[in-house]
């Protein structure tokens, strides 16, 4: 399967298991999970053409795991915005992680700290430069924040883990640091 087939397999895979299974006709049980096989037929049935091998694959060389299956059943491991167990294992997070934003959000997030908005976790990201990434999906020109996950995690703040993303349920401003201006970008 060529890249852009898998990105855009994937993303679609994002938009069924962690925010409309409904409109494709897919059930979720509580922890995410719904039968591969189920979610082949429904995607076959509306969108295109894909194999359960196909599904696989993006599972098998996503490097930041955003699904897993279990047997013969699939979910998306975060990301959601709508309401599912979270399943992954709570975790002493380093000592600082990132979080890459709009420039529009900078000032809320500094005063009241980063919220999950429409998902059920803030993501953080172990790197600057993932952070940057992320944070090009919201702005031309991201800012990055430092957030002091051991101080906040010492302080009471839970994270979770999955693949290369850490997750918490808020982020009191007080352990948020505004890097602009510190160092300038070439990622």
């Amino acid at each position: 399967m060529k890249r852009e087939k898998i990105v855009e397999l994937s993303r679609f895979l994002s938009y069924i298991l962690r925010h409309h299974p409904e409109e494709y006709g897919v059930s979720l049980d509580r922890y995410g999970f719904t039968k591969l096989k189920e979610l082949v037929k429904a995607i076959n049935k509306r969108k295109r053409r894909v194999r359960e091998e196909d599904i696989r694959t993006i599972v098998e060389e996503s490097e930041k795991k955003r699904f897993e299956i279990e047997g013969d059943r699939i979910r998306a491991t975060y990301g959601h915005s709508l309401e599912v167990e979270q399943v992954s294992p709570e975790v002493e997070p380093p000592q600082v992680l990132f979080h890459g934003t709009s420039r529009k959000a900078l000032e809320s997030i500094l005063r009241d700290g980063l919220k999950p908005m429409e998902r059920q976790y803030v993501h953080l990201c172990e790197t600057e430069e993932e952070a940057y990434r992320v944070g090009r999906r919201k702005d031309r020109n991201p800012v990055v924040l430092k957030v002091k996950a051991r101080e906040a995690f010492i302080k009471g703040i839970k994270f979770r883990k999955y693949g290369s993303v850490y997750m918490a349920k808020e982020v009191p401003g007080k352990f948020i640091e505004n890097m602009l201006g510190k160092k300038r970008h070439s990622y």
